[in-house]
């Protein structure tokens, strides 16, 4: 603060001359040329304002106040008397400007008062001698459009200049509360059809185009059920009445709603609105609820309900009348509060950017209501006399495509939100597909682990009864046989008996051989084709070399690091070893051959071929006696592959997988 200070005193000289420089004393009233060929004129640099403190002076009071330097040059672009807050201060002001006709005949003009709320206007057009040649009657907001010397919303004013002639046109304008900007401009009288015409045409242009985009975002908003889309609803129907509003469509084409509220107040109404859900907006566009900035979301919930007071404020007096300063208490409290919102939402987009909560879309904000935003600003600024009146800060007609800008950059945003709101539920989406996907795999294996496990004590529980259930019950027959003849008589034939024991001796040993080669095979979860090999070597060198000299030759070929599982290792070596046993009873082979060939992509091919007695199958034809030659084709088909015999040079046995 204490830096600040030396600069306060500059600011203020600042402010005096902005003051001062938009009114000058009349030393010589310049004189405007009515052009043949021009159809629009301005009347910038050439108009002299005079402020009637008393509110009682005539147009004949007036035309002597000239030779005395009552009146001021007004300097700034567009003529803006401040603001009135209250019937009290109001005072009526008289706008001067000289016309000169230098054509050989008469023209015919309009005079153009491009602002729709003033209570009390009228039109003088005097010679040069002082002596009024028209007399307009009195006109305001409260007069009907059709009832106006132009049936419009702006007010126009016809006036004949005599050929080679000059005349002085005098505007008296009275305003009892607002804002007193009176953007004047000449118009010939021929071109106020075309004139009016390209203004309506703009127009509905505009306000077409804010309710086209109001009409997609309630598509949008009942597609998505997405409030921020609702809200933006809000945004631009508030825009639509800031326009209806200011314009004077209001005032021409619903006329009797000007009176719903005390005085001019439902012209207030409008813009407040607008500011209003500018702020609802950014509380959804911009959140920050859920951030550790929350409390700037708690700031614009009060400042929300702080447009209570507004509307109280502006009601007030349908249930009392105001006295001038309760009317000025409520003045002062509505323009406190009517720009509230502007400091909250600034707040939120500087939040969002220096947090780095909603970088782009903060960035994007902030371009588009720039634009707008300024130029009410400007306007803000111009009524109390800290900058000029520019022509774009008082022609609404400037405000009109700002606005289109913000509503496009905001659609491009929302657009933006909607993708990105789009993508993250699409990905949120995916993530659940995924894991619903991988918890129905996971199922599947379960299930498939459970099927291969039932299918595996299937098999089990057929290799123990087919082989060590037939071997021990061998076993348990004879056993019982020896006790039941022991149990009989004495024991007398001790050679027979002992060959039954080795008999029993010998499927005991070969009972425990299967169980051993069944636990070996379920023992681990998968083998690789080189352990498989060596297994069928131990098995053949321990088990079939020994019996009637049959030489084997196991060969393996393809990928020997291949691993098979527990169900293929089994199922290959129950065939391996139920076509030995079928050589060794019935080819009296004296060589076999085992090859097994593995490919890399799974592929299985296994063929035992001998040089016995040829033999060929086919499950066409099965008899009881080819039982073993059925439980090796089902155990084919158990590892999704094929089975058959056939006989050439011997016999072979082939199963391919």
């Amino acid at each position: 603060m204490i830096r600040l200070r030396p600069l306060f005193l500059p600011f203020f000289l600042c402010c005096l001359l902005a003051l001062r420089s938009s009114a000058q004393p009349l030393s010589r009233q310049p004189v405007v040329v009515l052009p043949v060929n021009v159809d629009q004129l301005s009347l910038r640099g050439s108009l002299a304002y005079l402020r009637d403190s008393s509110g009682t002076k005539t147009i004949t009071d007036v035309c002597r106040l000239v030779n005395e330097g009552a009146f001021q040059l007004i300097t700034t672009p567009i003529p803006n008397f401040g603001v009135v807050s209250g019937t009290k201060s109001a005072s009526p002001i008289w706008l001067r400007f000289r016309l000169q006709n230098p054509a050989g005949q008469p023209q015919q003009w309009l005079t153009e008062l491009d602002f729709w709320c003033f209570d009390e206007l009228q039109f003088f057009v005097v010679d040069a001698q002082n002596n009024v040649l028209s007399t307009s009657r009195v006109v305001g907001w409260k007069t009907p459009a059709y009832q106006r010397i132009r049936h419009h919303r702006h007010f126009w004013f016809p006036f004949t200049v005599p050929a080679k002639q000059g005349v002085t046109a005098y505007l008296r304008i009275l305003k009892y509360r607002g804002m007193q900007v009176a953007p004047v401009e000449l118009v010939r009288e021929s071109a106020y059809e075309s004139v009016v015409q390209k203004s309506y045409f703009m127009w509905g242009g505009v306000l077409f185009s804010l309710v086209f985009v109001s009409a997609m975002s309630l598509i949008f908003f009942l597609t998505t059920l997405d409030n921020i889309y609702s809200k933006y609803i809000f945004c631009l129907l508030g825009l639509v009445g800031f326009f209806v509003i200011n314009d004077g469509f209001l005032n021409q084409f619903a006329f009797e709603a000007q009176f719903w509220m005390p005085r001019q107040n439902v012209y207030f109404l409008f813009p407040l609105v607008l500011f209003y859900s500018q702020l609802t907006f950014v509380r959804a566009f911009l959140s920050l609820r859920h951030t550790p900035s929350y409390r700037w979301h708690t700031a614009g919930t009060v400042v929300l309900w702080s447009g209570v007071l507004c509307l109280i404020a502006l009601t007030a007096e349908w249930f009392t009348p105001l006295t001038p300063t309760m009317e000025l208490v409520m003045v002062r409290l509505f323009t406190a509060l009517y720009w509230l919102p502007l400091p909250i939402i600034v707040a939120y987009i500087i939040v969002n950017i220096i947090r780095r909560y909603r970088v782009p879309e903060a960035w994007l904000y902030l371009v588009a209501i720039s634009p707008f935003y300024a130029l009410n600003l400007g306007l803000v600024f111009s009524n109390f006399g800290l900058l000029p009146t520019y022509e774009p800060v008082a022609n609404y007609a400037y405000y009109a495509p700002a606005a289109l800008f913000e509503v496009l950059v905001l659609m491009v945003g929302l657009a933006y939100r909607y993708k990105i709101d789009r993508d993250q539920t699409e990905r949120l989406m995916k993530e659940s597909t995924n894991q619903q996907q991988r918890m129905y795999e996971a199922e599947v294996q379960t299930l498939a682990l459970k099927n291969s496990l039932l299918i595996e004590k299937g098999r089990i529980a057929r290799d123990l009864h087919d082989n060590v259930g037939a071997h021990l019950a061998f076993v348990v027959t004879n056993l019982s046989h020896i006790s039941d003849q022991a149990e009989k008589k004495p024991i007398t034939d001790g050679p027979q008996l002992g060959s039954q024991l080795r008999n029993i001796v010998v499927h005991t040993r070969e009972a425990v051989k299967l169980l051993r080669e069944t636990i070996w095979a379920i023992h681990q979860e998968s083998f690789t084709v080189e352990e498989f090999a060596e297994r069928l070597d131990q098995y053949i060198n321990r088990y079939v070399h020994e019996t009637n000299g049959l030489h084997v030759d196991v060969q393996v070929t393809g990928s020997p690091d291949y691993r098979l599982s527990s169900a293929q290792v089994l199922n290959l070596f129950r065939i391996v070893q139920e076509s030995l046993n079928n050589v060794i009873k019935h080819a009296q082979a004296t060589q076999a051959i085992v090859h097994l060939f593995v490919q890399s992509d799974g592929r299985i091919n296994l063929r035992i071929h001998d040089n016995g007695q040829g033999f060929s199958w086919t499950n066409e034809a099965v008899s009881e006696q080819h039982y073993g030659l059925r439980n090796m084709e089902t155990r084919a088909q158990e590892l999704g592959g094929t089975f058959r015999v056939f006989s050439e040079n011997g016999t072979i046995v082939e199963v391919e997988v």
